[in-house]
């Protein structure tokens, strides 16, 4: 083959070759990080091995300020989405810079075609949202000197913010457990796409083992389905598996890896003539605006999208600046009606607590008032006089 038909390296295959990750190979390359001699000679000699020549030409455009980034999901119409892209606009806004959308929809070539139009048209820095087979466009925004950052995920080398997703399910677990509940159904999409979907699943099932009941009362139900049309799809399960709420024993709650999935398990139990918490408890997770109004309100695990946006926004910003950090956010359990639990159980299984929003909020959400339940008795039905 001649030198001019020959495949030119990447970046990929540097860490491939080095057993790195790309996101190594480019600390290395940039003095970003801080890596050990031991790691920079196997990527250096990678590089000479596979004669790796970056981009410089592409490079040197970037020097270029455009102040204009990239954000990268999976579905805008998704309340969580929405308000993480609301607290990226509100940091980037004030800071001067544009934002540009890639909604991928879950389909790989919309991703490809749009993470590659954010590249060409010199964005200073890319924040990834959630995640759906997205490595390979990633890798390419990096190995074209583009700064990425990731949101409600973590990958190597890369600065993240990501929630507590599998310690909060675990002690979410613990504090059903000291409620009363002995059967756990965990309903959710499949594995192995999105990592934050992950740690939610391993969070439960780390405290079920914990419990010594994950092989008597833990019944996971993981359907790839549930990925799009959350609310039709659950509806249409729990309709045609009504051993869901009757077969697993008493007292039994249904831990959901999304509100939209727990609304539809609430609403075909009301049309199967079942009542939610009294035959079956349900928890959801995002906090939509919907759980907090609908009836029975839906207990749920609250998470801070906006805030999210913002701190990926400003990790970003650090990034171009030639650091790489990462954060943590903690996640809290709104409590409701759909599954009784007392705040002392709840922060004695190391949750903390989501109080309601008021109206007044400087983001100018909805807030509303918490809706009667049965709190201080601690018992699994609720009692209206409580």
């Amino acid at each position: 083959m001649s030198e001019s038909n020959r495949k030119k390296a990447t970046i990929q295959d540097v860490a491939r070759l080095a057993a790195v990750s790309p996101g190594t190979v480019s600390h290395v390359l940039n003095g970003t990080a801080p890596i050990s001699d031991e790691t920079k000679t196997r990527v250096h000699q990678a590089i000479r091995a596979l004669d790796y020549h970056r981009n410089e030409n592409a490079r040197a455009l970037r020097t270029a300020d455009s102040k204009m980034i990239g954000v990268v999901l999976q579905d805008i119409s998704s309340e969580f989405y929405a308000h993480c892209t609301a607290g990226i606009l509100q940091r980037a806004q004030a800071a001067g810079y544009a934002v540009f959308t890639v909604d991928a929809h879950f389909t790989p070539e919309v991703l490809k075609s749009g993470v590659a139009a954010l590249v060409d048209r010199r964005a200073n820095g890319l924040i990834f949202i959630g995640g759906w087979q997205d490595r390979e466009c990633y890798e390419s925004a990096v190995d074209a000197g583009v700064p990425v950052v990731f949101g409600d995920r973590w990958v190597e080398d890369h600065p993240c913010v990501q929630f507590n997703n599998r310690q909060t399910m675990r002690n979410l677990v613990h504090a059903l457990y000291l409620q009363g509940f002995r059967h756990f159904s965990y309903v959710g999409e499949a594995l192995g796409f999105q990592e934050n979907l992950e740690q939610r699943y391993g969070g439960v099932y780390d405290g079920v083992r914990e419990l010594g009941i994950e092989k008597t009362g833990f019944h996971p139900i993981l359907d790839d389905r549930l990925r799009g049309g959350k609310l039709r799809h659950s509806f249409d399960y729990f309709m045609t598996h009504p051993e869901v709420f009757a077969g697993y024993g008493e007292p039994h709650v249904i831990l959901t890896s999304n509100d939209l999935i727990a609304q539809g398990a609430i609403h075909a139990m009301e049309r199967s003539g079942r009542k939610v918490p009294q035959d079956v408890a349900v928890v959801g997770f995002d906090n939509i605006s919907a759980a907090a109004c609908g009836r029975p309100s839906i207990t749920t695990v609250a998470q801070d999208a906006y805030r999210l946006g913002q701190e990926c926004f400003s990790l970003l910003m650090k990034r171009l600046s030639g650091a790489c950090e990462s954060k943590v956010l903690t996640q809290q359990i709104a409590i409701r009606e759909s599954a009784p639990l007392t705040e002392e159980n709840a922060v004695r299984a190391g949750l903390s607590i989501f109080r309601e929003q008021t109206p007044d909020s400087e983001r100018m959400t909805v807030g509303f008032p918490l809706l009667n339940g049965c709190r201080r008795s601690g018992r699994h039905v609720l009692d209206p006089d409580c």
